[in-house]
């Protein structure tokens, strides 16, 4: 029993590392009309998956004190659950763009059911910066989003949502990857509900203390 539990362990670790962290800058190149980076010398922080009842307005609080301004990927069932949220949020002076209305990767939908979840978040949230739900696009997928608005990656993931990785973990990465121009993604749902607390104080330390500044994200064209 005890070798088995090892071997799930190492298996863990073995998964753990072979996380993309980083976007290989080939695959920015590869894309050039989706928007990968942010403008030299800031950091932009990018939050997915909200609003979440108890995470967001915990989360304005704290830029708020910080007098930090992040960009937001909302879905629109969530914006239509609390659309005070939204309301905030855009007051404070933080972009919200859309992220579907429900968070479906493009590999599982049709063409036209891609149409309408993109078209129906928009609507609700009102903005032309979307971000695809785990990056999945296909080419006409693509095509369309990028003929509707601009379509917003990422070039650093914090895999804040991942179980498998301690806090420690993640903001030793944070300290040791995080980079000029980096568009860095966090995450408000319930995967996250009891280690974003904890993250976000420490995440914004570590880039002040690396001497750059919060930046939203601007469009490409």
């Amino acid at each position: 029993m005890l070798y088995l539990l090892k071997m799930v362990s190492k298996l863990k670790r073995q998964q753990v590392s072979r996380r993309l962290y980083r976007i290989p800058k080939f695959v920015a190149w590869s894309f050039p009309r989706r928007i990968w980076f942010g403008k030299n010398g800031n950091v932009c922080l990018t939050f997915d998956d909200g609003p979440h009842p108890e995470i967001t307005p915990w989360l304005l609080d704290e830029l708020k004190i910080n007098k930090v301004k992040a960009t937001f990927f909302w879905k629109g069932s969530q914006v239509e659950k609390y659309p005070k949220l939204l309301k905030r949020a855009i007051n404070e002076g933080h972009i919200v763009g859309h992220h579907g209305y429900n968070h479906h990767s493009g590999k599982e939908l049709t063409f036209q059911e891609f149409k309408t979840n993109f078209n129906k978040s928009k609507v609700l949230v009102k903005s032309n910066f979307f971000r695809p739900p785990y990056g999945d696009l296909n080419q006409k997928q693509a095509k369309y989003a990028l003929e509707n608005g601009e379509v917003v990656m990422w070039s650093c993931m914090s895999y804040d949502f991942d179980a498998d990785l301690s806090i420690t973990e993640i903001l030793q990465k944070a300290k040791s990857d995080i980079q000029n121009r980096d568009i860095l993604v966090f995450h408000e749902n319930e995967k996250t509900i009891h280690r974003i607390k904890e993250i976000i104080p420490a995440i914004i330390e570590i880039i002040q203390n690396k001497g750059l500044n919060f930046a939203l994200v601007e469009k490409k064209r």
